[in-house]
């Protein structure tokens, strides 16, 4: 029977394919765009984000119910070993607040929201986390209809906070018909790339530190070419163009054979690479 094209699809609708908790399987989770287009009142580390999203993959099946999700520690750890590292984003994200755009009474309205809950933790270096989503951002995922793909192979191999979540914006974006840019103030792209209030206040220093290093490894580890082009009022930058372009498949293959690569060396390879930058 041929698909309702009049039905509104929720993002829970979509699936998770493959294994992502696993960095050497392929595998794609689903993250509402909601969750996405964050601005973080408490900065969080790429540690943070990565396992975020796993526990997002994780749970994704139950997600919008009030119940107990669990996952072995070792699935959180990725390519690091030991469990300091998850023990400290897991207190991060406990703490963490973000500001999320949504519809309220036909007004857009910021919603501020915890983003993970009470959990409990096996001390056993092989032993399961058990965690909850607060209720109020149960709600946010229960209505999204926006979403990106991550492939997760990708996400862990990302060396920079700016570049994984460079990626998941541009993620978000890709699926929009007839539409291959977006405009933002410098102060939303700082707030979505997670750029701390006290850090790099002035461009040239955003530019340099956050914004080009983020593009040189989306720009050669995802499967398409986005660019940031500055609009100037005088001297001042006042806002920034993303625009993201598909790859051809012979390009998608250099970059599959580059993330299944050993990751030494990966740096040097990104810095002598060529990409479309526009600055």
């Amino acid at each position: 029977m041929a698909e309702d094209e009049s039905k509104r699809y929720k993002t829970t609708d979509r699936r998770v394919i493959g294994f992502p908790l696993d960095p050497n399987m392929h595998g794609e989770m689903v993250k509402p765009g909601e969750l996405i287009d964050i601005r973080e009142i408490s900065p969080l580390t790429l540690t943070d984000r990565r396992i975020y999203n796993l526990l997002i993959a994780n749970a994704w099946d139950r997600i919008v119910e009030p119940v107990e999700h669990v996952i072995d520690k070792s699935d959180l750890r990725g390519t690091h070993n030991g469990n300091e590292r998850i023990e400290d984003s897991i207190r991060r994200l406990m703490s963490a607040i973000a500001e999320v755009k949504i519809m309220r009474d036909g007004k857009v309205a910021v919603k501020r929201v915890q983003l993970l809950g009470g959990n409990v933790e096996q001390e056993d270096e092989r032993g399961q986390l058990y965690y909850t989503f607060p209720k109020q951002l149960i709600e946010i995922v229960k209505e999204s209809e926006v979403f990106g793909r991550l492939k997760t192979q990708i996400m862990y191999c990302f060396r920079s906070k700016y570049a994984l979540a460079l990626y998941e914006i541009v993620q978000k974006r890709v699926g929009m018909k007839f539409k291959q840019a977006e405009n933002f103030t410098v102060e939303e792209m700082r707030a979505l790339l997670g750029v701390p209030k006290d850090k790099l206040n002035r461009f040239p220093d955003l530019n340099k530190y956050a914004i080009r290093p983020a593009l040189q490894e989306v720009n050669a580890l995802s499967e398409h070419h986005v660019t940031i082009g500055m609009i100037k009022k005088g001297r001042r930058v006042e806002h920034l163009m993303l625009m993201w372009q598909e790859k051809t498949v012979e390009e998608k293959r250099h970059v599959l054979k580059e993330v299944e690569r050993c990751s030494v060396g990966r740096a040097a390879r990104i810095r002598n690479a060529v990409e479309p930058v526009a600055f």
